[in-house]
């Protein structure tokens, strides 16, 4: 095999053999938050819907391929601020040349309690169908290789009889949020903060097409921090995400800064509130995230784009791959931004 083809094959190999330690990671997790927190179902908001899509490793191999959707809402509320959130949550992941294909569906319920004026705590739990399949015969083995050329007619000799798993995934999670508005209506010095911590995999589903390999489970942290700069148009929005399954860790940390290009109308609906935002993000030893974003109103859209900083750079130049967001949030009239 050529160079390429052997890249390919082992970015396959060590993308199999981490399935079991290692989920997906997104470069814009805080976009797909009930899947970041079953805690984050609901809670704040009275309904809101997310749309994630995400390529890379283009540059070495077949693509890897993540598409994610969400929508949750708040279905019951009482006056003293308590709260019901429902949410549901599909993903798909596609990878490489053998086509691993791991689908999850799923719902989640999430409580929101006040224990202040300004502060709440929240917790959800979560319940998915996963099912993961490959497909054999889009593979190479050097069996199929006759001496000179590769045959895909001849046969690989290994013994894969089942390409498909189906399994129910288990997660939860709390959150305890923060958040104080502006002076004046103009003073712009809102300030919030929300950490929070979940668990994935409570079950440990067997992630194993011919044998009992049970998965880790995941446990993350996340902080996230919105901090509007008094009396100008800016706020700073710094977040850390820490994810720890099996013997892998992930560390993600960065900001946004948030620039506000109109306010909304305080009296009606016709004029909307825009932001650009900006921001660099790390996944230490992995890859540095550009990221850009504008909240227009009821929507936003990011991108980001992943520059590899890892051993993989040899082979990718650097190219890791790039992400969309999109975000559907209908807001209260004379609310020109959201806390956090």
């Amino acid at each position: 095999m050529n160079t390429i083809k052997i890249t390919s094959l082992f970015v396959l190999v060590l993308y199999v053999f981490n399935a079991k330690s290692q989920d997906v990671i997104l470069s814009q997790p805080l976009e797909s938050p009930i899947t970041l927190n079953p805690a984050n179902t609901g809670a704040q908001y009275d309904i809101r819907s997310n749309l994630n899509y995400r390529q890379q490793w283009r540059s070495v191999t077949d693509p890897f391929t993540t598409v994610m959707a969400s929508a949750d809402s708040k279905i019951i509320s009482s006056n003293r601020s308590s709260s019901l959130g429902l949410g549901l949550f599909i993903m798909n992941d596609r990878a490489g040349g053998a086509h691993l294909n791991t689908f999850l569906g799923g719902v989640n319920i999430a409580a929101k309690v006040p224990i202040s004026n300004s502060q709440n705590i929240s917790a959800g739990i979560g319940t998915a169908f996963m099912q993961r399949h490959i497909d054999y015969s889009a593979l190479s083995w050097d069996k199929q290789y006759d001496g000179l050329v590769y045959n895909p007619g001849l046969s690989s000799g290994e013994q894969m009889s089942n390409e498909r798993t189906n399994n129910i995934d288990l997660s939860t999670g709390v959150q305890w949020s923060y958040g104080k508005g502006a002076t004046t209506l103009s003073s712009n010095d809102n300030f919030g903060v929300q950490v929070g911590v979940s668990v994935f995999h409570l079950n440990k589903p067997n992630l194993s097409f011919d044998y009992n390999d049970k998965s880790y489970m995941r446990f993350v942290l996340h902080s996230t921090l919105s901090y509007g700069i008094k009396n100008s148009n800016m706020q700073i929005s710094p977040s850390f995400i820490a994810a720890f399954q099996g013997p892998s860790k992930m560390f993600y940390g960065g900001a946004l800064v948030k620039y506000k290009l109109q306010e909304s109308s305080k009296y009606t609906d016709y004029v909307l509130a825009r932001m650009l935002n900006v921001g660099t993000f790390y996944r230490f030893g992995d890859a540095i995230v550009l990221m850009t974003q504008l909240e227009w109103g009821q929507f936003a859209f990011g991108i980001s784009y992943d520059i590899n900083t890892s051993s993989l750079t040899r082979v990718s130049s650097g190219r890791g791959g790039f992400e969309i967001s999109a975000r559907y949030m209908p807001m209260k009239s004379g609310v020109s931004s959201r806390l956090l």
